[in-house]
């Protein structure tokens, strides 16, 4: 009987045990909240970008236990194709890390939420440079928050122009002179990207706007200048002809081959070359009527209809805990807030060239009818180098 009893006991006991650990499994299970995805598409295709995002991006997920954000890769030269057939096939991303001139076109057609009441929250207009936060801006409501700013500027090989005697050219004349001086059969002397696409035409309105005394109008005149002036540093030889299909980041491979002097270019191929162990200078753009370079850079924008508290909860992570500056950093880029640029600056001096040229950095979207004529641009260019049209004839047709 006693053993009888006993075992009854064990059976009873290893009973409650079972029981008592699937309804602590079965608790916790419940207890589990799966967590909302959400979805950023992004241009960046440099490793330092992409690293920097996915520290980015891991960092949040990590930092809550509500919602899980990845990022997917679109070409830049695809970017505006597929926001607009992803619209009307109703399959966009939640988030979008966009060109700061493309946001006003998306804005205007109703693709991005309004979200004043939250960057309101963030003093864009005292704490963070005013030309990007006019790209999120339209009817003094905000829509998006600008994430990091960049221009371009001059790099050389320092190698290269000490050996010639050169000091970093500050204008038009010095350049094309330095340049004609470090032409060598082996070497250019510089390079820029002309390729037909929006990076073609950034690179190359930084010397229009150079040779023009306003912020607001492409002229005829600057248009003029800028393309003969370009065109003669092909025709005369100190440029490669392969500039009218290189990108930005085929330029910096190319100035890291070794055949290139000087390029035109932005602190996104600053890891590329620190990585090639490329001893390297930076210099303002060359100056004509006046030192000019143009915005670049992103904006964070919310996709209209998709996971708004989401969304802002990763915009926030960016803005107010550090999660921008950890990017920039990782990134070599500039933030659009000012306190953390000066931040990263300590750190990463080579970006302060990027910062004092932000004090004139002009924004695209604020030139009259840019949106059609910088598909103009560097076609019309390519028309001057192959000698199809005058200087003078492309800037009437491209204003045209």
């Amino acid at each position: 009987m006693k053993k009888y009893l006993k075992t009854t006991l064990t059976a009873l006991l290893i009973l409650s045990m079972i029981t008592s650990c699937g309804s602590t499994s079965n608790e916790t299970n419940s207890n589990e909240k799966e967590k909302q995805h959400l979805l950023i598409w992004s241009y960046y295709e440099t490793d330092a970008q992409a690293d920097g995002l996915d520290e980015l991006t891991e960092s949040f997920n990590s930092s809550q236990d509500e919602y899980e954000i990845s990022w997917e890769y679109v070409p830049m030269t695809e970017f505006d194709k597929k926001i607009s057939r992803a619209y009307t096939e109703q399959e966009l991303p939640d988030i979008v890390i966009i060109d700061n001139p493309d946001m006003k076109k998306f804005i205007q057609l109703d693709m991005f939420e309004d979200i004043t009441s939250y960057a309101s929250t963030l003093n864009l207009e005292t704490d963070y440079y005013s030309a990007s936060v006019n790209t999120v801006k339209y009817n003094n409501l905000y829509y998006g928050v600008p994430f990091n700013s960049n221009n371009v500027c001059l790099i050389y090989r320092k190698d290269m122009l000490n050996a010639a005697n050169i000091t970093p050219p500050e204008t038009w004349d010095q350049l094309k002179d330095a340049a004609a001086k470090l032409t060598t059969e082996d070497n250019y002397g510089f390079l820029m990207s002309a390729m037909n696409s929006e990076q073609g035409a950034f690179q190359i309105l930084s010397w229009v706007m150079a040779a023009s005394n306003s912020d607001s109008q492409i002229t005829v005149e600057a248009l003029s200048s800028a393309y003969e002036y370009l065109a003669d540093l092909i025709n005369e030889g100190y440029m490669p002809a392969d500039c009218l299909n290189y990108s930005q980041t085929d330029i910096a491979r190319r100035f890291i081959k070794g055949d290139i002097a000087m390029m035109e270019n932005g602190p996104w191929v600053f890891p590329m070359l620190d990585e090639a162990g490329i001893d390297y200078g930076l210099a303002p753009m060359p100056k004509n009527k006046r030192n000019a370079v143009i915005l670049g850079g992103e904006n964070l924008g919310i996709i209209k209809g998709k996971n708004i508290e989401g969304s802002i909860a990763f915009i926030k992570f960016c803005m107010e805990k550090g999660g921008t500056e950890t990017f920039c950093a990782k990134a070599n880029l500039l933030p659009s807030r000012i306190e953390s640029a000066n931040n990263i600056i300590i750190d990463n001096p080579k970006l302060e060239i990027i910062a004092e040229q932000m004090d004139y950095a002009i924004v695209r979207t604020d030139l009259e009818n840019y949106t059609s004529t910088s598909k103009q641009l560097t076609s019309n260019f390519k028309n001057v180098v192959t000698g199809d049209l005058s200087a003078q004839e492309a800037a009437q047709a491209t204003l045209n």
